[in-house]
């Protein structure tokens, strides 16, 4: 792996998918027909993870067309983005499926579109602090400047066409979610508002404070507040319509927090310091168990059964 890649700000938060960025710059100038199809595996990976994020994920299996488009009509991303995963997608299918020659222009924009959804990504989902690395591409020997024209102008007909047909699909995509029942609209603002969206941590921070939970981390999706210097001390608050705590997977696998109440297991890259799950032999995204609650008491208490545990059992 190059060690001075511009990709390696995405390993902070997933190693699938800065393994296929770097696969896409390994490959970008010598095979720039398999470098778009890792771009393609890398639209998948990200579009995947988003759902996760989003507690999207459906028990039946939908095409990546399919995922895209459901993304954009819950307004999950943006114009912006849905243009930049459709771009990587139909290209990265016109290298696997048709013996052509894919002119290398386009593999250098599938590079620099998989850096803009990292940056995107870790922007919305990872931290708001984040700040991203100026973008470059790759050195590569000095090519012929007639070669090199030839491929622009080869490029930029094929990526105006491109465009508009991307155009078209979002026009008819938009015209579909005007005519939805507003009941079937998902509660949540898109990323592109992301500044209108936030953890409550105007309404809750005081009372974790007040139990002594530290204020540790801010992302888009949680605040991290940690226990004293417990290990499994740590709690996340969520920006969930109903206000929701999550807590380390220990504490109700192993040490029967809540055991009277039933909850399932909550998959979040932003539950940083907790552990994978392991699916299908893989570790995939971070996961803990997620409470809900109404008011600062509710909380109090759901905070204090935590403490009692973690002091009872000298877990640190």
């Amino acid at each position: 792996m190059k060690k001075n890649s511009v990709f390696h700000f995405i390993g902070e938060f997933s190693s699938q998918l800065e393994e296929a960025a770097l696969r896409v710059e390994a490959l970008l100038w010598e095979q720039p027909q398999v470098a778009l199809t890792q771009a393609r595996l890398f639209g998948e990976l990200i579009v995947t993870m988003i759902l996760e994020q989003e507690n999207m994920n459906e028990g039946f299996a939908l095409t990546q067309v399919q995922k895209i488009r459901k993304l954009y009509s819950h307004d999950i991303i943006s114009d912006d983005v849905y243009k930049k995963l459709e771009f990587i997608r139909k290209n990265g299918n016109i290298a696997v499926h048709q013996v052509v020659e894919i002119d290398q222009e386009v593999a250098k924009e599938a590079h620099r579109t998989i850096f803009d959804l990292g940056v995107w990504y870790a922007e919305v989902y990872v931290s708001h602090t984040f700040s991203a690395p100026v973008y470059e591409l790759p050195t590569v020997e000095k090519q012929d400047l007639d070669v090199m024209k030839q491929w622009m102008d080869d490029y930029i007909k094929e990526t105006q066409q491109q465009l508009r047909e991307i155009e078209e699909q979002l026009k008819e995509l938009k015209e579909e979610k005007k005519q939805q029942p507003v009941v079937e609209k998902r509660p949540h603002v898109s990323p592109e508002k992301t500044k209108e969206r936030h953890v409550p941590l105007d309404r809750f921070q005081q009372t974790f404070e007040k139990v002594h939970f530290n204020f540790t981390n801010l992302s888009k999706k949680a605040a991290e507040f940690q226990f004293d210097d417990f290990k499994t001390g740590f709690v996340y608050l969520l920006d969930n319509i109903n206000p929701t705590i999550t807590v380390h997977p220990w504490l109700v696998e192993k040490a029967n927090l809540f055991e009277e109440v039933q909850t399932k297991p909550l998959k979040n890259t932003a539950l940083r310091r907790f552990p994978k799950k392991e699916e299908d032999g893989q570790l995939k995204s971070n996961y803990g168990y997620p409470f809900t609650f109404q008011t600062n008491g509710e909380l109090e208490f759901l905070l204090k059964r935590i403490i009692e545990v973690l002091e009872s059992e000298k877990v640190i």
